[in-house]
C-alpha cells in the first residue's frame, strides 16, 4: 500500500470510494434512500478541483484507489484547518492503510477541525487515536428525513 498526493486523474476513483464507503459505514445511520441514490457523476468535478489544489491525497493498492483523505483551510470560524472527509473501500478496512493517509493529509496542519456522526464509534475511536478529542460542538445534519447528530473534533498542534 502507498500514499500519494492525488490527480485530478483520481476523480472517479475517489468518487467511487466515497460512495462504496459511505454505503457500508452509514447504513443504519443515514436512509437506505439517500444511501442507495448517492451519485459519482455529481461528485467527480468536486475532486478534480480538490485534487488540483493539493488537498487530497490518496491511499493506492498496487495502482487501484481504495483510500482518501482531504483537507484544508477550515470553513470554521475559530479553526485553521479542517479535515473534510477520509474514506477507504470497506475492504480495506483494518490494512493499516488509514494512518499513514491520515499522517500525509494532517502533515503540517495546526487547530485541525473535523466533524463525524455521534453513533459512529468505529470513526471516533480513530480520531481519538490521532489526537482528536470533542471540543463540545455539536450540529444536526438531516439526510431524507432523518436528523443525525454529529460532534466536532478538534487537534490544535
Amino acid at each position: 500500500m502507498t500514499v500519494r498526493l492525488a490527480e485530478p486523474a483520481d476523480a472517479l476513483a475517489i468518487a467511487s470510494v466515497r460512495v462504496r464507503s459511505w454505503r457500508t459505514a452509514y447504513r443504519g445511520q443515514i436512509p437506505d434512500e439517500v444511501l442507495d441514490n448517492l451519485s459519482l457523476e455529481e461528485r467527480i468535478p468536486m475532486w478534480e478541483r480538490a485534487s488540483r489544489r493539493g488537498e487530497v491525497w490518496v491511499g493506492l493498492d498496487g495502482d487501484q484507489v481504495v483510500g482518501f483523505i482531504c483537507t484544508g483551510p477550515s470553513h470554521e470560524a475559530d479553526a485553521v484547518s479542517q479535515l473534510y472527509a477520509i474514506y477507504l473501500l470497506p475492504s480495506a478496512w483494518g490494512t493499516g492503510l488509514a494512518l499513514p493517509l491520515a499522517e500525509a493529509g494532517l502533515a503540517g496542519l495546526t487547530d485541525v477541525v473535523l466533524w463525524v456522526l455521534e453513533d459512529n464509534q468505529r470513526a471516533r475511536r480513530f480520531y481519538e487515536r490521532l489526537g482528536f478529542t470533542a471540543d463540545g460542538t455539536t450540529r444536526e445534519e438531516i439526510f431524507g428525513d432523518t436528523v443525525v447528530k454529529e460532534l466536532r473534533y478538534r487537534r490544535r498542534g
